[in-house]
């Protein structure tokens, strides 16, 4: 959960950071030099650039600054001058090298003092830092985001001259050895007077000052963090999403950021866990994460849309890649962009932006069409926003390729362009009401607020406020300095006096204010007090049904409450009593009943209480049940359970409970399954799933049970799980010889059954080897033949090439592959395709994992918003695909103790099971079955993907790779 450091300044000291530490600048700046491979490749000149780009009438672009001025442009920030601060960052290098340490990065200061549009002074700040990422000004000094550290250079008396060398405030935003450009970014001030900034799922950091003991330090898993420069308290706000690299605040101070891969665009709600690309929370407990507040995505995930990928000419967005943040909150432009969210779309090119809307207790973005679009193949927007005036800027990176830099970096570019409307006029303080310039009830309290000027009293008296706006700040502020996940330690009223007579008027609104977002803020709030402090809130605010299917509410209350599951889970029952939320209790439910063996007293009175709970909530705790005890073979039989059965859901679900009583050792319950196995007139759903039910159940007669189903093809899948059990060579070959009696659909799970033990693959390798045989070879998958060699046995290992293939495994292997390939695709769209062919080789070979065009399975990244035009891309990621590596997708290998060997992606594990997501399944398997886990730092997409494919299989399948839209399956599959 979020947690809260306190830095304490008199046992910590700021540590120095000084390259040169007399000099902001010097003379010795290293040459910058380009890197990429295609040196041919230019950009067009800035002033075509401008022209070349597509925008609403009545709008102008020009160039404020360009080469040699400004090159690789990473971020912006105004002054109360008005003056615009560039962080140029040279350092970022090629997937190969990471980040070239022999060159420097640099700040920058411009000012259009004509406010003409062209910049007309350029200073440099500082040039002596490295791996710089963000840039923000205020509070004595200039604000540096540096990978590992967020430093501070003073410069009381802004003569834009540093007063010392630089301070490292904070250390630990660490930078990951594979996905590298998910490191820390996006310092700004927000209404509060903290400073935030954000990091990428993939680069997850311990945060402290210097010198901070790592067992002192504060957790961040991707999302927004804040720092308070006098109080010198960081906080994680939120954990999750893939790597976000822009926010902004709304008129009301609300915050959004964007992010990419997966949903765009986010609200932060303190104490958060959001989705991210793959798996589940760090917290086990946590279950299920909040999505994203967007309705649309920018690339088609349905396959309906033609053209949804195919550059500037679609109107969906232009790719998975969101860079910047702006909501426009100026009177410069017209009046349809107030409020609107804009956001710079890489592979695009493009702006896209949302309209953002109240929706429940939170807010929803709305598709809006694009705002403009860039001609020049170099364009790369880093970060977008409002200038003084009320018109608008945005940095270009200027380079081709992606975020990865797989094909170099071209350092030697870079644009400010400057979008107006309208007459220019007189330039002044940043207009945006959060920045304290504005009028109105907010930010006149954000003003007093930050010059100290309110008092406890004051803000309690807010929470009356007819604007729901001004309540939920009030609420903000009250509790501003009380810790994030206070589970330990002093409590709150020991060091805030006025904290309870404020969380007596926070109960109060919980039950009678009528707004969902104080509601929301409430619910954050849960995560700012003590354990034992928090069930009379959350049992406040989970009475009102009105919510029942709100999207954010839910989820956030439970994500509050999980700690005093584990502190009083008697009093985590009396909120569940109160609840009237089916997510919320089915999430109570689960965390109870998953620790009946230690604690069964709560479990068994919330079993108790069903009877007089509503069908719906009924149904949410039996559903809790079977989620708490999935992947079990025994639980102890709640005391209560009798008396659940007594209840509408429970007779209404005789197929659930069935399952649930053989969990708790009802022999009865075991005859009663095995006869629906058998009985040929019961629904086959029904009897599949009493069938998977004895296999959980390892009753004595399983392997005869499921050894007499073989050649039943309606349940022969289901058979062979009961079988894997035993590891006996003759099942093997019984498994194998059955491969033409499986249906087709069945065959991939039956081989990776055949894979996973070395008798059954012996079997399934002699198999494929006879004259007559009853497997083809063509059955192994790369997956399959990667999964062999996990097995370790160097008889296999030979057996394998034989009746096989090799695999081409060094990384000059993959080097010449990746060479023969790109000259044998290069002309391929103009050679004869099979555009269908190549969409069904994608469904045999792709889509266990990836989706593309709303088709396959959600394990791996969806491809349909990547940089699929690109080749190299392509390649790289096909040839060596475990050459960077995001730690979500780091394939494991599990050995059991009955001498199974799985491959695949650990989706959660607590101290009861391990769930396993295998090429064809998810698997759930019980903690006492697990004899070792090993993480590799291999994609679960093997090497040799291609191996066995012809020539025309593989034009087909890149060519079908790269189309902007969905083509039919060939009429003979479908």
């Amino acid at each position: 959960m979020p947690r809260v450091l306190v830095i304490r300044s008199l046992t910590i000291m700021w540590a120095i950071v000084a390259l040169h530490p007399h000099c902001g600048h010097c003379d010795d700046f290293p040459e910058i030099y380009n890197s990429e491979q295609q040196v041919d490749a230019l950009p067009m000149a800035a002033d075509e650039a401008a022209a070349g780009m597509e925008l609403p009438a009545g709008f102008r672009v020009s160039v404020f600054a360009a080469e040699p001025d400004v090159q690789n442009p990473i971020a912006m920030t105004w002054d109360q001058r008005g003056r615009l601060w560039v962080a140029e960052n040279f350092t970022y290098a090629e997937r190969a090298q990471h980040f070239d340490l022999s060159l420097r990065d640099r700040v920058l200061i411009f000012e259009d003092a004509d406010n003409d549009g062209i910049a007309d002074s350029r200073k440099v700040f500082t040039d002596q830092v490295q791996m710089l990422t963000s840039v923000e000004v205020g509070r004595g000094g200039v604000w540096l985001m540096c990978p590992s550290q967020l430093l501070f250079i003073p410069d009381a008396d802004q003569d834009d001259i540093p007063d010392g060398p630089a301070k490292v405030v904070l250390d630990g935003f660490e930078v990951a050895e594979n996905n590298y450009h998910n490191y820390a970014n996006g310092l700004k001030w927000g209404p509060d007077g903290w400073l935030y900034g954000r990091c990428g799922h993939s680069c997850p950091g311990r945060i402290g000052a210097p010198g901070t003991p790592d067992e002192l330090r504060i957790p961040i898993d991707g999302g927004v963090w804040r720092f308070h420069p006098e109080r010198e308290v960081f906080e994680a706000l939120c954990h999750g999403t893939v790597n976000p690299w822009g926010h902004d605040w709304d008129r009301n101070g609300e915050l959004f950021f964007t992010n990419t891969v997966i949903g765009h665009l986010w609200h932060v709600m303190p104490g958060a866990h959001f989705k991210e690309s793959f798996g589940e929370s760090n917290n086990p407990y946590v279950y299920e994460r909040l999505d994203t507040i967007a309705d649309h995505y920018h690339y088609d995930t349905t396959g309906n849309q033609p053209g949804s990928r195919e550059g500037v000419g679609n109107n969906m967005g232009g790719g998975h890649v969101h860079i910047g943040a702006m909501i426009y909150q100026g009177d410069q432009w017209p009046e349809q962009y107030r409020d609107s969210l804009f956001t710079l779309n890489m592979h695009g090119r493009r702006c896209n932006i949302d309209r953002l809307e109240r929706h429940g207790s939170g807010f929803v973005g709305r598709h809006e069409p694009d705002f403009f679009a860039a001609a020049d193949p170099f364009f790369r927007g880093l970060e977008i926003s409002q200038a003084p005036d009320g018109n608008v800027f945005a940095i270009d990176w200027s380079d081709t390729g992606e975020c990865h830099e797989k094909d170099g970096v071209h350092r030697t570019s870079g644009r400010i362009f400057k979008i107006s409307y309208g007459e220019p006029r007189e330039s002044g303080p940043v207009s945006k009401p959060w920045c304290l310039a504005g009028e109105g009830k907010l930010p006149r309290l954000w003003r007093r607020y930050q010059a100290g000027e309110t008092t406890p009293e004051y803000l309690r008296g807010l929470l009356s406020d007819p604007d729901e706006h001004v309540r939920a700040w009030a609420i903000r502020l009250l509790t501003d300095f009380w810790p994030l996940d206070t589970i330990v330690g002093p409590r709150i009223d020991a060091t805030y006096p006025d904290a309870p007579e404020s969380l007596k008027e926070f109960i109060r609104m919980a039950r009678e204010d009528d707004s969902g977002l104080v509601h929301l803020v409430l619910a954050s709030v849960l995560q700012r007090l003590p354990a034992e402090r928090r069930a009379g809130l959350a049992a406040a605010l989970v009475q009102h049904e009105h919510y029942v299917n709100d999207r954010d509410l839910p989820l956030l209350v439970w994500f509050g409450l999980i700690p005093l599951g584990e502190s009083d889970p008697l009093a985590l029952v009396e909120v569940a009593k109160a609840c009237r939320w089916p997510e919320t209790l089915t999430r109570i439910t689960r965390y109870l009943a998953s620790h009946i063996k230690e604690h069964p007293e709560p479990i068994d009175s919330l079993l108790a209480s069903a009877p007089e709970m509503p069908v719906d909530l009924q149904q949410s705790v039996l559903t809790g049940l079977q989620q708490a005890f999935e992947g079990w073979r025994r639980a102890p039989q709640p005391s209560s359970w009798e008396a659940f059965l007594r209840t509408e859901v429970a007779m209404a679900n005789p197929d659930a409970i069935r399952s649930l009583r053989s969990l708790f050792g009802d022999g009865r319950a075991l005859d009663e399954i095995r006869s629906i196995v058998f009985d040929k007139q019961a629904n086959l759903q029904l009897r599949h799933s009493a069938l998977q039910t004895l296999i959980d159940s390892r009753p004595e007669d399983l392997r005869s049970i499921c050894e007499s189903l073989m050649d039943v093809r309606s349940l022969n899948a289901t058979a062979v799980k009961g079988l894997v059990l035993f590891n006996d060579p003759e099942v093997g070959r019984q498994l194998a010889g059955s491969y033409q009696r499986f249906h087709p659909v069945d065959r991939p799970a039956l081989m990776d059954v055949l894979v996973s033990r070395p008798t059954f693959a012996a079997a399934l390798l002699d198999a494929v080897d006879q004259r007559n045989s009853r497997v083809p070879s063509n059955a192994i998958s790369a997956f399959h033949a990667r999964q062999i060699r996990s097995l370790g046995d160097e008889t296999l290992n030979r057996k394998l090439a034989e009746v096989w293939g090799e695999l081409r495994d060094s990384p000059e292997e993959k080097q010449q592959l990746m060479a023969e390939l790109r000259g044998q695709l290069s002309g391929a769209a103009s050679e004869q395709i099979d555009l269908s062919a190549g969409r069904l080789l994608f469904k045999k070979t792709c889509s266990q994992c990836h989706r593309l065009f709303g088709d396959g399975a959600k394990i791996g990244p969806d491809l349909t918003g990547a940089q699929r035009n690109n080749l190299d891309y392509l390649l790289s990621n096909i040839i060596d695909p475990s050459a960077v590596v995001n730690k979500d997708f780091r394939m494991s290998i599990v050995v059991t103790t009955d001498g199974r060997v799985l491959n695949g992606l650990i989706v959660s594990h607590d101290e009861n099971r391990l769930v396993l997501q295998t090429q064809t399944e998810l698997q759930s398997i019980p903690a006492e079955d697990i004899a070792e886990t090993r993480e590799t730092t291999e994609s679960p997409m093997p090497d040799s993907l291609l191996n066995n494919l012809s020539p025309a299989d593989i034009r087909n399948l890149f060519v079908y790779l790269q189309h902007p839209s969905q083509v039919a399956l060939p009429e003979e599959s479908q």
